[in-house]
């Protein structure tokens, strides 16, 4: 068993060398899931706002131009998954767990 303190920092170094290995693979497959998940929550919004409303798209445009947008690949793995929590709910967060795919 794991801890998922250990998947938000990476320090795996308590863990045997094979576990380490695995938990390195799972950790990069849960950020890739997260991002994901981030992007398509960002393009819906971004998409439903231009299709009700121009202004609102142009004024999440302007902000996202005018102040920058982080990119996800460079955030550490607690930050995006403070993110993902923000816009998404822990149960939903369990489902991701669960489809998280080591191959």
């Amino acid at each position: 068993m794991f801890k998922i303190e250990d998947i938000l920092s990476g320090n795996f170094s308590s863990y045997p060398e094979e576990t380490q290995e695995y938990l390195n693979k799972y950790t990069e497959e849960l950020r890739e899931a997260i991002k994901g998940e981030l992007i398509e929550n960002f393009a819906d919004i971004m998409i439903k706002n231009a299709d009700k409303n121009n202004e609102t798209f142009i004024d999440i445009l302007t902000e996202m131009l005018s102040n920058g947008f982080k990119g996800y690949n460079k955030m550490s793995t607690r930050t995006l998954l403070n993110i993902y929590l923000e816009k998404k709910s822990q149960e939903d967060f369990m489902k991701l767990l669960e489809k998280v795919k080591v191959e």
